[in-house]
């Protein structure tokens, strides 16, 4: 089961607002590419999906067994006690990888401070040249995470996307609610930065080229 198939975590926005999306930490972690503190709270994290779903599950067999499909008797009584007990367990278990996954993040968070304000990663003008066709910021109806995605259907780091937009590089559409989706395009300074189109003094008046055969224009005397 990957990151995105698994239960939501309360903390999973926080997380990506720090490390990005959820399913590219998780992949890293797989292969080895982490460093310790994020490698630390992928880890972690890991564990408390895996605790969401147990609570999740038991939490199912509560409901089915109280829905009224089965008689009522002593067999049906001990099975609902039995239940609760491990809906309890479950959930203590999650709440503790709750505490460790909020402590793993802030490690994380004091091993890699955020960029300085006048300060873009090589990984921010890669999420400002895949926005260069236009995206889409959305938040999703029963999580509630905010995602970036351009038209290719390509996901963009929220904190890159947050640094581009600080430094006036994208802009959104904020009339349209963000469950519907805020369209993103490149402002003027994105695209000249992306393009590359500032130039240096010495480059703003290049010489003519002389023609081909010409007679070497005469040596100037100061």
């Amino acid at each position: 089961m990957t990151a995105r198939e698994s239960p939501a975590t309360a903390l999973d926005t926080a997380i990506e607002q720090v490390v990005g999306d959820l399913a590219v930490l998780h992949h890293d972690h797989l292969r080895g590419l982490l460093p310790p503190e994020r490698a630390a709270l992928a880890a972690i994290h890991q564990e408390l999906m895996a605790a969401e779903s147990a609570v999740a599950y038991h939490r199912n067999v509560l409901t089915r067994l109280s829905s009224g499909s089965y008689p009522v008797n002593t067999p049906l009584l001990d099975r609902l006690r039995r239940t609760v007990h491990d809906l309890a367990q479950a959930t203590a278990a999650r709440d503790r990888l709750h505490e460790g996954v909020a402590a793993a993040l802030e490690a994380v968070k004091a091993a890699a401070p955020a960029p300085a304000d006048d300060e873009l990663t090589p990984r921010d003008f890669a999420a400002l040249l895949s926005l260069a066709g236009g995206g889409t910021m959305r938040e999703h109806l029963l999580t509630h995470r905010v995602s970036v995605r351009t038209v290719q259907g390509r996901l963009v780091e929220l904190p890159a996307f947050q640094r581009l937009e600080a430094h006036g590089l994208v802009t959104r559409d904020t009339s349209r609610a963000l469950t519907v989706g805020q369209p993103v395009t490149l402002t003027d300074t994105g695209r000249t930065a992306l393009l590359g189109t500032r130039r240096s003094p010495a480059m703003a008046a290049p010489v003519p080229a002389r023609p081909a055969g010409a007679w070497p224009a005469p040596a100037r005397h100061h």
